[in-house]
């Protein structure tokens, strides 16, 4: 007969927060899925009147991608929030439209890179924080994973906006032309924002009509 749990012993759900993390990055297998992600919170996250800028620099040489915006920037509640799996969508909570800022951003760098380093600047306070991809792998249980605070509300004169650093980048090559190309296919939603990769100003391509349309030989 097997024995019997004591009356107060309560069953709850546990998740492995490493594992979980992990398998959400797992969909960002491409270079350009990650700087999606990141140009996109750039573009909707901003302040009432300003015209969203996102610059993208990648760096062949030292595997590495940087994507600098002037959106809203985060405080330090937004910004446990960013790292909290399955965070509530803050937007969409006080009746604002939203993609899911507090979604998959925390994950998506780790799909293909080992480092993710992010730095916001939110009305005159700035923080710094860094999620390394050997943390994740190291945890064995539901535990949290370690996020390191390099600075945390430090006062700024410097103008709303973040900064996400990926680096340790596995990739053999970091294709460009591809980000460009992914951009400039999915930006016509925000029209009056600016992408610029490296040197170049990402513009939007309309897809190809089909139908009764002209093909030309």
């Amino acid at each position: 007969m097997s024995p019997t749990a004591p009356a107060n012993e309560q069953i709850v759900v546990t998740s492995h927060v490493g594992r979980d993390l992990l398998h959400s990055a797992a969909v960002f297998k491409h270079e350009r899925l990650v700087v999606w992600e990141y140009v996109s919170n750039g573009l909707e996250y901003v302040d009432p009147d300003c015209v969203p800028i996102v610059r993208v620099l990648i760096d062949q040489k030292d595997k590495k991608i940087t994507v600098i915006d002037n959106g809203r920037g985060m405080s330090w509640d937004d910004l446990r929030n960013f790292f909290t799996m399955h965070g509530e969508n803050i937007d969409r909570k006080l009746g604002r439209a939203g993609r899911g800022f507090f979604g998959t951003g925390k994950a998506a760098a780790f799909g293909i890179a080992g480092t993710l380093r992010v730095t916001t600047v939110h009305h005159g306070k700035r923080s710094k924080v860094q999620l390394l991809r050997k943390d994740i792998d190291a945890m064995s249980s539901a535990d949290p994973v370690p996020v390191t605070t390099l600075q945390r509300e430090v006062t700024t004169d410097q103008q709303n906006g973040t900064i996400v650093e990926i680096e340790d980048i596995h990739l053999r090559k970091i294709d460009q032309a591809e980000v460009i190309s992914y951009v400039e296919r999915h930006i016509a939603h925000w029209r009056g924002g600016t992408v610029f990769v490296n040197n170049h100003e990402c513009e939007y391509v309309e897809p190809p009509r089909c139908g009764n349309s002209l093909v030309s030989a």
